[in-house]
């Protein structure tokens, strides 16, 4: 018996969606068929996607990615059935592939898929720990395709799926395709068609994302009341972990239920399903095991302007703490520009080691801080060593404490018989004692070492003043660049890196042809004074 080659398009799927699966009958006027039986072929239009104001979408709100961020040399075509069991599990070449770009590819020639198949996943560069080829078997459900993928800890994402020339990407819709309409995220099934000519005429068109997003931190080294110097900086609670397509939902500001914004604030969202997104451990933390923390400043390496990618972070509200959301250490040398001295306009001369204190929100170095307690010590004792109750003693209070906690040991203050000639000369020894510490903080009481000073700074998707700390406010979701900018440094930050809290005729087949656009990255950027 003579068999029929057919091609399967998405487009007209659109038209005929509601064809029964079990009518075998071809529509001779548009080439579509129905015929559940036998293989198809698969045309590819791969577009990429580009790079993408304070705390909302950059003006303009895209940016075109690099060759080396969109270029795609592999392509797995993976197909389902209507309930979304694995049909086909296809690696393209190139001319199958039809050079994907941004925002256009172009059509690819025609390849075989079972006509069965109604849903289609690509996956562009499949980064390390993707499974093989064949390594699903027929019948597999979308869900397992899509497991989660663990990154070893200590892993560089720029070595497998941010990796140049080679950035791992997948359906932008969060979804199996196609939909019902460009402006409808419904599912609707593919179209098949009895020739390849048919097909290569009407390509189902794919946009696909990058599976990271993409960091960027800029350092105006400005401050009134410091000289700022050597800025550095890198991600920290990075996510060990995610899903090859990641499922979209509205952030609180993007839901009009909620009385925020009311739309989806990325310009890539064709089917309006919202710009957050579900990773997976979107609402299950695992005790902070599937994150990465920096704990050494020697990981800081990032200068001002470079980039850094990451696997998407995102929670429930519930779960917008510190120790789960992706934040940027920003790490810079901060000397005061002036220690004032007890009694006196002078100021004292910097610590040849660049090391001061804060304490009580006021700048020391260890002779100017000898200089004030012992001021405070004499306001405190009278000729006869005697307490003066109505006098406080802040700064020696704050040093104790400090003592204490280090193990130095606190000095008492006694209420009479105190020669304090002698208690200033315990206290200059204790503070000396401080130089080998290092760095801490206790309560009131900070001390910065090598005037290094350390910032967290939490990034912000969708930020909005009408609620605080709601669905989609931070986190850092896929095919998203989020620019940070420092504009003036205030005050000193952490004198510690801080802990983080709480897609022939005579076969009997068909043909399918898809288009596949790269998105631009979305582009966010964040204003920050400390």
């Amino acid at each position: 018996m003579r068999k029929k080659n057919v091609l399967m398009s998405a487009i007209a799927a659109l038209a005929f969606a509601a064809c029964s699966s079990d009518d075998v009958l071809l529509e001779q006027d548009t080439g579509i068929v129905t015929n559940p039986t036998g293989n198809a072929w698969v045309a590819l239009d791969i577009k990429t996607p580009s790079v993408s104001r304070s705390r909302a979408l950059h003006d303009p709100n895209k940016e075109d990615g690099t060759a080396e961020e969109s270029s795609v040399s592999t392509v797995r075509a993976i197909f389902f059935d209507a309930s979304e069991q694995l049909t086909d599990d296809i690696e393209l070449t190139g001319v199958e592939a039809g050079n994907p770009g941004q925002p256009n590819g172009g059509v690819s020639k025609p390849f075989k898929v079972d006509a069965k198949s109604k849903r289609i996943l690509i996956i562009a560069n499949p980064g390390a720990g993707f499974p093989a080829k064949g390594s699903f078997g027929t019948g597999a459900s979308y869900s397992t395709v899509n497991g989660v993928l663990a990154l070893s800890l200590g892993a560089d994402v720029t070595q497998n799926v941010a990796k140049n020339g080679s950035f791992m990407m997948s359906n932008a819709k969060g979804r199996l395709e196609p939909s019902v309409s460009t402006t409808d995220g419904t599912d609707a099934d593919l179209a098949l068609y009895k020739t390849e000519e048919l097909a290569k005429n009407s390509p189902l068109a794919i946009h696909i994302d990058r599976v990271v997003a993409k960091v960027r931190v800029y350092v105006k080294q400005e401050s009134d009341v410091a000289t700022i110097a050597n800025p550095k900086w890198i991600l920290n609670i990075t996510n060990t972990k995610f899903f090859p397509v990641s499922e979209r939902i509205l952030t609180w500001n993007e839901d009009p239920a909620n009385g925020g914004r009311g739309t989806c604030i990325t310009p890539f969202d064709q089917y309006k399903i919202g710009s957050y997104r579900k990773d997976p451990n979107y609402d299950n933390q695992n005790g902070g095991l599937d994150y990465m923390v920096i704990s050494n400043d020697v990981a800081i390496v990032n200068d001002p302007g470079e980039s850094q990618y990451c696997l998407e972070n995102t929670q429930t509200s519930i779960h917008n703490l510190h120790q789960y959301t992706t934040q940027v250490l920003l790490k810079v040398e901060f000397l005061p520009k002036a220690f004032k001295k007890p009694h006196t306009t002078d100021l004292g001369t910097p610590d040849p080691n660049k090391d001061f204190m804060r304490i009580n929100g006021g700048f020391y170095t260890f002779d100017t801080l000898k200089e004030w307690i012992e001021a405070e010590l004499r306001s405190k004792y009278d000729a006869i060593g005697t307490s003066k109750p109505s006098v406080t003693t802040t700064l020696t209070d704050a040093l104790n404490v400090y003592l204490d906690s280090k193990g130095i040991g606190k000095v008492s203050l006694l209420d009479s018989g105190v020669n304090v000639d002698a208690l200033v000369i315990t206290f200059n020894g204790k503070i000396d004692e401080i130089k080998g510490k290092g760095a801490g903080a206790v309560e009131n009481f900070n001390y910065y070492a090598d005037g290094i000073s350390y910032y967290k700074i939490m990034i912000k998707h969708d930020d909005t003043d009408k609620a605080l700390n709601e669905l989609g406010e931070f986190g850092v979701v896929r095919n998203s660049v989020y620019d940070i900018n420092v504009n003036k440094f205030n005050n000193p930050g952490y004198p510690e890196i801080p802990t983080p809290g709480t897609d022939p005729d005579e076969e009997d087949g068909s043909f399918l042809a898809i288009q596949i656009n790269v998105n631009p990255w979305t582009w966010y950027t964040q204003e920050e004074e400390f």
